[in-house]
C-alpha cells in the first residue's frame, strides 16, 4: 500500500486511529521526503537508536518525525 493511501485509510485499518486531514497527510509525506533527501532515513526496516539519534540531532520536534517513519513502516505491511 502506498504511504499516502495508508495515511488516508489508517483509521479504518487500525482500531483506535483517527482519520487525518489532507494537510496532515501532506505534512507526513513532506517529512518523509525531507528525511530521505537529507540522508537521515534510508528505507531502514525499523527505528533503531542510531536512526532516532540522527532525527533528534536534526529536528527539534523529533518525535513527529519518528512517528512519520513509524506510519511509513506500518504502511509497508499492507
Amino acid at each position: 500500500m502506498e504511504f499516502k493511501e495508508y495515511l488516508e485509510q489508517k483509521h479504518v485499518l487500525k482500531k483506535g486511529e483517527r482519520s487525518l486531514k489532507e494537510i496532515s497527510i501532506a505534512q507526513y509525506i513532506n517529512r518523509l521526503e525531507n528525511m530521505s533527501r537529507e540522508g537521515i532515513y534510508n528505507e531502514e526496516k525499523q527505528i533503531d537508536p542510531i536512526l532516532e539519534r540522527k532525527i533528534q540531532e536534526r529536528y527539534q520536534d523529533w518525535k513527529t518525525y519518528v512517528k512519520t517513519i513509524d506510519h511509513y513502516l506500518s504502511s509497508k505491511k499492507y
